[in-house]
């Protein structure tokens, strides 16, 4: 299956102008490009606080622990 467009590269080269989005079935315009990169910054940032919190009660939990046991 041949889903390139064009007939060579310097033939696509010289099509694109920066206003066309690059997903090959898309609408043509740059916003899915754009939503998926604050999508995949959200999900990241998410995810961090998500590692950090638990982190942050484990370890407290494993102080509170070894505290108690040698006290």
């Amino acid at each position: 299956m041949n889903t390139f467009p064009y007939d060579s590269w310097e033939a696509a080269i010289e099509a694109a102008d920066g206003t066309t989005g690059y997903f090959t079935w898309g609408p043509g315009g740059n916003g899915m490009s754009v939503f998926l990169a604050l999508v995949g910054i959200a999900v990241s940032v998410v995810s961090a606080v998500l590692v950090t919190t638990r982190e942050d009660k484990l370890l407290n939990h494993a102080a509170e622990r070894l505290a108690s046991k040698y006290n």
